[in-house]
């Protein structure tokens, strides 16, 4: 085993006694000396332990001396001890108000002055593997801040390309008209939608929720699943628009594909829009109930069954409503009432707050909405909610 190295100690003294340094000698210290005049701040830096031999003539500058070397040491602690040639308080006190340990007069007692130099020596050991210990942990301070900057960063570039994949603005298609309000509840939202132009006459809406993957999964979700979309079927110079329930079944073979160990849960809701007469069909993969707003008459949630997209093999009935002038239809994720398939007509915020605004115009209609519920909502998921007014 490697010998540990005995701590430095040095003398400073214009002559020291042998009675100084011989004990500490002679405890296999290595001793260095250096005189008041001329001292190398080097020499102090390197010790462990510096001894002062004051005299009369000495103290003054001993006293200047320890007061410049605190302050050039700064945390870098090295104990003092002043051997002074009395044992009088006012010359004590001052060795100690300049930064003095301790003060120890003469005559001197070498065994005394050895275990002096020792439990100081332990007090600077300690105080340098503390020194030590806040070093690293400053390190690693500094590391995990670089890594929260990493993930900030991280997380900006998942909130831009998000964004990026959401509508800009809504089309205008024949009598249809269709506004949003999407208020995410945290950096990166886990909601995503879009109002799709399919055709001249036929617009096609979806909203979707990645659940449960954390916030960069669930962006990375959104943009697979915006790409895997296939709403339309085009062959030679005619197409055909892909019904609702062959839509989502169609993300749920891509999301089942992928055979991850842990599978993704994306509830969404598909919708096309005859935009001429009004015609709606929908399928639903277990996400919230839309809402339908009628200009007249009681407001109904419409119902459709689905399984969640990404677990298993499953099929998505189209359901299908007809719209008259100055209906509306609401499209929204579980941010905004999670209750809404179970509570009964009238029974919640929605249903009052959608009655009450119900004459309104669209933009009107759903900022009213949209207003109240965010006011008296705790939920703490995103909140999006799409409108589709028909005239």
């Amino acid at each position: 085993m490697r010998p540990t190295s005995m701590p430095r100690i040095l003398l400073v003294g214009d002559t020291i006694p042998d009675d100084t340094r011989m004990p500490l000698e002679a405890a296999g210290f290595p001793v260095s000396t250096a005189a008041y005049a001329g001292i190398d701040p080097n020499e102090v830096s390197r010790a462990q332990l510096v001894i002062f031999e004051v005299t009369p003539q000495t103290a003054t500058m001993a006293q200047a001396l320890c007061r410049r070397w605190r302050i050039d040491l700064g945390e870098h602690y090295i104990p003092f001890i002043w051997i002074c040639f009395d044992s009088s308080p006012v010359l004590q006190s001052g060795a100690l108000d300049a930064g003095a340990d301790v003060c120890i007069p003469r005559p001197l007692t070498p065994s005394h002055l050895l275990a002096q130099a020792k439990a100081l020596l332990r007090v600077q050991h300690l105080n340098a593997r503390l020194a030590g210990r806040a070093s690293e942990a400053q390190q690693i301070n500094t590391r995990l801040q670089q890594a929260y900057q990493q993930i900030d960063n991280d997380l900006e570039m998942a909130r831009r390309i998000h964004r990026g994949f959401l509508p800009r603005t809504m089309p205008e298609v024949h009598q249809a008209r269709f506004d949003v309000c999407y208020r995410p509840r945290s950096r990166v939202g886990g909601d995503f939608y879009d109002v799709l132009r399919l055709d001249e006459e036929h617009v096609g809406i979806y909203i979707a929720d990645a659940m449960g993957r954390g916030l960069p999964a669930s962006s990375l979700l959104s943009i697979f699943l915006k790409k895997s979309m296939k709403v339309k079927e085009i062959t030679g110079r005619s197409y055909r628009l892909i019904p609702p329930g062959e839509v989502l079944a169609g993300l749920n073979r891509e999301l089942v594909a992928l055979g991850l160990p842990e599978p993704p849960l994306v509830t969404m809701l598909y919708m096309q829009l005859n935009c001429r007469d009004g015609a709606v069909s929908f399928a639903r993969a277990s996400h919230p109930l839309p809402l339908l707003i009628p200009a007249t008459g009681e407001l109904d949630y419409l119902s459709a069954s689905g399984t969640l997209l990404g677990v298993f093999e499953s099929d998505y009935p189209d359901q299908s409503v007809q719209l008259k002038p100055g209906d509306k239809l609401l499209l929204f994720s579980d941010g905004v009432n999670t209750d809404n398939g179970n509570a009964a007509s009238g029974s919640d915020r929605l249903l009052e707050v959608a009655r009450k605004f119900r004459a309104e115009p669209l933009p009107s209609f759903l900022a009213e909405v949209s207003q109240d519920l965010l006011e008296h909502s705790r939920n703490t998921e995103d909140f999006t909610m799409i409108g589709v007014e028909y005239r």
